[in-house]
């Protein structure tokens, strides 16, 4: 259940509140082209474990091949990239050798033929995608001198007139960044139970393992990585692994994604849209964390068993190929730890929106729903907290965010939209998450987040949508949505003309508003292509018969033209003219006032309600601590007297809770 709050409050300033963290940088791998099958290794120096973190993230930067390399420019074809850490070890000739420990990335590489262009599709020679992954469970290897490898899956590959750019490679820069403080649980141990590159048949004789657990170990997790690749094993849906604990079976999970006509890369060449098992060309191998603490016996020997199968009712992609043609890149890692640091812990994860992150590139640039992703790091279920988000320097807006969230679980938070106070200066974007479960965070280092953000374009308010069919129309539709997520226009192109224009003119009033076009109906809804793409019948550029869509300004030119190549959805923010959040459709807030303030040793609440309410009145500091907290019944309009005589001069907010609204004042204590 979510509930909107959409009155506003003054800032509380969090960036000055905050205690400041230390940040340690450390390099691996400096722009290392990987330009032959194999593997690329580099020395990284981490502090030693006289440090605690309480995040540690590694940043994956992929560009194309650097002039000098012996392949230069990006590859048209997609491999897979993995880097691991290795540990020493001893041959058969008392040799000191470095063999695989842990794997930390699994990223297959993009179609990288519009990564060799000069600008056109958004792309450059400059191209460079960061991946980024949370490695703070690692944190016990990651000290002193390691070696970090980094595997590229690539082979040179004689152009074609789909990848004329299939001789190139990639180039790799590693760096982690390590945050100090207190993690959510200590890690006991890290160990790497499978790991490998087999066939599926091969894969049938995995042996189980029987692994003792300390009984220090209160918690446990199993990290799982699997990625399906050949004729069969890349295009199979219906094969899952399994994960069973001392002989019952508790997790199943299909190795497979749905999504790559939504993929963040794009266009790309190649057949980037198809979904395929576990990855999306230029995306990361899906990583699943699996909970077993509930599960786990410590103190003694557990018997642990992963398995790939297919069930036998499931055909393969290709029967003449069978089985023999699949093969599946499996990592299965597990985490021993001691209890959970804190029993109420929530935490901001990220800012999707406004955001410049590459990862979020569909969602951006808006000026519509900030969204977020929260995440419970706290023993106790998250029911519920606060969102408080907004521009550095004006009013805020909170959320209410309620739910059911156990120990490492997370939801992405779409809020309410928001004004966007200025079109010139870039004002800091914040988003803070503060009194999970209505009571003081016990954590609040990781409670508050910035994001940079570009600004949508503007355009005029008077506009048509041409829009050309390919030769499937009754694939395509589209919608033109307000602010608020109303749908002003919807047009299906079902039944309509193959290789026609159609055109739509629209004449807005100032606002945020979002052009939405859609490739997902067809057969099966399978046919995720966009309205110009090269793999199929549909039409594409290269034969003068693929769609496009475009605005015109009426009267005018042409002032935006799209994408074509676009996958599942294509969406583009904009704004008309100055505009503020339109509120007129929400009721009014009642009468909210404290005095005197600053205040000294007492504080009188006058408030006037449009009904009968309970009242939660919360007393705070700038860092979300409760101070003082008071309950008031069936409360509907006069003053509440608040007694402040025990509380330091300071700055605070004093939020009131009622049964549907929340309401926030900023108050100055003088002693």
């Amino acid at each position: 259940m979510f509930k909107y709050l959409p009155f506003l409050f003054f800032s509380f300033l969090f960036h000055l509140s905050f205690a400041q963290e230390d940040t340690i940088f450390i390099q691996a791998h400096d722009y290392v082209d990987m330009d032959a099958h194999g593997n690329f290794d580099a020395w990284a120096v981490f502090p030693n474990s006289n440090n605690s973190y309480r995040k540690i993230l590694m940043h994956y930067d992929l560009r194309c091949a650097s002039p000098e390399s012996n392949w230069p420019g990006c590859s048209g074809w997609d491999y897979t990239t993995k880097v691991s850490l290795m540990k020493p070890s001893v041959d058969n000739d008392n040799n000191i050798v470095f063999v695989h420990d842990q794997t930390l990335a699994n990223v297959v590489t993009p179609y990288g033929t519009y990564m060799m262009g000069n600008g056109s599709n958004g792309f450059s020679p400059n191209w460079v995608q960061r991946y980024t992954y949370d490695v703070t469970d690692f944190a016990p290897l990651l000290q002193d001198s390691v070696l970090i490898r980094a595997f590229y899956g690539g082979w040179p590959q004689p152009n074609s007139a789909n990848a004329p750019n299939a001789a190139g490679a990639f180039n790799i820069t590693l760096n982690f960044e390590m945050i100090e403080g207190t993690p959510p649980r200590d890690v006991l141990g890290v160990h790497n139970l499978w790991s490998g590159n087999q066939s599926y048949a091969a894969l049938q004789n995995i042996n189980d393992t029987s692994f003792y657990i300390s009984s220090e170990s209160v918690n446990s997790m199993l990290r799982v990585t699997v990625s399906g690749h050949g004729v069969n094993g890349e295009f199979s849906d219906g094969v899952n692994y399994y994960i069973d604990i001392n002989g019952e079976n508790q997790y199943e999970q299909e190795i497979w994604r749905d999504d790559c006509g939504e993929n963040f890369l794009y266009p790309q060449g190649g057949t980037w849209i198809y979904d395929r098992a576990n990855w999306c060309p230029g995306d990361k191998a899906t990583t699943r964390e699996h909970e077993l603490s509930s599960v786990i016996i410590p103190g003694q020997d557990n018997q642990i068993s992963f398995d790939i199968f297919k069930p036998s009712n499931v055909a393969w992609y290709s029967p003449s190929s069978g089985e023999g043609a699949a093969n599946y890149i499996y990592d299965a890692q597990l985490f021993t730890y001691d209890s959970p640091n804190f029993g109420l812990d929530v935490s901001i994860e990220d800012i999707l929106s406004p955001s410049t992150k590459q990862e979020h590139y569909r969602l951006n640039p808006s000026c519509s729903n900030p969204t977020v992703m929260i995440k419970n790091l706290g023993s106790e279920v998250l029911t519920s907290t606060y969102v408080v988000y907004g521009f550095d320097g004006f009013d805020s807006n909170t959320y209410l965010w309620e739910g059911n969230l156990g120990f490492g679980e997370s939801e992405i938070v779409e809020l309410p939209p928001i004004d966007w106070y200025s079109w010139e200066e870039n004002i800091p974007f914040y988003a803070r998450v503060s009194m999970p479960n209505y009571q003081d965070d016990q954590h609040n280092q990781n409670d508050l987040l910035y994001s940079d953000y570009t600004f949508v374009p503007e355009y005029t308010n008077s506009f048509a949508v041409h829009f050309r069919t390919n030769w499937a129309p009754n694939e395509n539709s589209y919608m033109l949505l307000d602010n608020f997520g109303n749908i002003l226009f919807e047009k299906s192109f079902s039944g309509l003309e193959a290789q026609t224009v159609y055109k739509d003119t629209f004449n807005l009033n100032p606002g945020c508003y979002q052009l939405k076009f859609l490739d997902t109906g067809g057969v099966n809804g399978n046919n995720e292509d966009g309205i110009n793409w090269w793999g199929n019948n549909d039409g594409n550029s290269n034969t003068n018969d693929g769609g496009f869509i475009r605005l015109r300004a009426v009267p005018g030119p042409y002032f935006q033209y799209y994408e074509g190549d676009f996958g599942t959805e294509l969406t583009d923010f904009f704004r008309v003219g100055e505009y503020s959040v339109d509120m007129s459709e929400h009721p009014a807030n009642p009468m909210f006032e404290i005095y005197p303030n600053p205040a000294k040793d007492l504080i009188n609440i006058e408030l006037e309600l449009l009904s009968i309410s309970d009242l939660k009145i919360i007393f705070t500091d700038l860092n979300g601590k409760v101070i003082k907290f008071q309950e008031t019944h069936q409360f509907k309009s006069g003053e509440i007297k608040f007694d402040v005589n025990n509380v330091r001069s300071g700055i605070y907010n004093c939020m009131i809770i009622t049964n549907n609204q929340v309401f926030n004042k900023i108050v100055t204590l003088v002693k």
